[in-house]
């Protein structure tokens, strides 16, 4: 018989940058399937660090990568699907608590972003949190199938979903296996998607990245 306990559990988060009374900007990231965040993080040096904040999450299962060296982690498997994803919400929760202490994130400009596996932990923060972000950028990764239009009831105008994929990419096609997902994006969030097609892979380029935000 299977059962479940609930227990203190210690996991890392990393930040680029100061949150001061400068930063007008506050970047939440989600790496993909075998990424570090503190590996990821680095993508984002290419913001103004005087005004922009960023947070990068990390999956909070960590395994060997296949060389038996190096070391990856993920968000979730199909395998207790449902306390994987109360347990991520908990760790946003946490997180999110110990940076703004009760400040709101809506007095900076909220960017969300989410690469490959962490498209989907990403636009799940989105819509337990309620956050009323500026900028959603999905990067060639799935949309989670349980998220709704009433998950994001609370957007306004202002709010942008960015698509972003790799004309190469290894895993995804706009034309061919991908739509589908633009699709269920559109139809969850109720934003008009941009799409941008960069000259690449699966991966996460600097200068596209960079263009994502006006």
């Amino acid at each position: 018989m299977e059962h479940h306990i609930d227990f203190n559990f210690s996991a890392p988060f990393y930040t680029l940058n100061e949150l001061t009374d400068q930063t007008t900007d506050v970047w939440i990231a989600c790496p993909g399937y075998g990424q570090l965040a503190k590996y990821f993080i680095r993508r984002f040096d290419v913001f103004d660090p005087n005004k922009h904040f960023v947070i990068v999450l990390q999956g909070l299962s960590k395994f060997y990568l296949p060389d038996q060296k190096n070391v990856g982690a993920s968000w979730m498997t199909k395998e207790g699907r449902e306390t994987d994803m109360q347990n991520q919400r908990s760790y946003f929760d946490a997180v999110t608590n110990e940076l703004f202490r009760g400040n709101s994130l809506n007095n900076y400009k909220v960017h969300l972003m989410g690469f490959s596996q962490g498209v989907s932990m990403i636009s799940r923060v989105a819509a337990h949190a309620k956050i009323d972000f500026d900028t959603l950028v999905l990067w060639a990764g799935g949309f989670p199938p349980e998220l709704k239009p009433v998950d994001f009831e609370h957007l306004n105008a202002k709010a942008k979903l960015k698509v972003v994929l790799g004309s190469q990419d290894e895993f995804y096609a706009l034309d061919k296996n991908y739509q589908p997902e633009v699709d269920k994006m559109e139809a969850a969030i109720g934003l008009k998607p941009e799409i941008i097609v960069f000259d690449g892979i699966h991966e996460v380029k600097r200068e596209v990245l960079a263009s994502c935000i006006d």
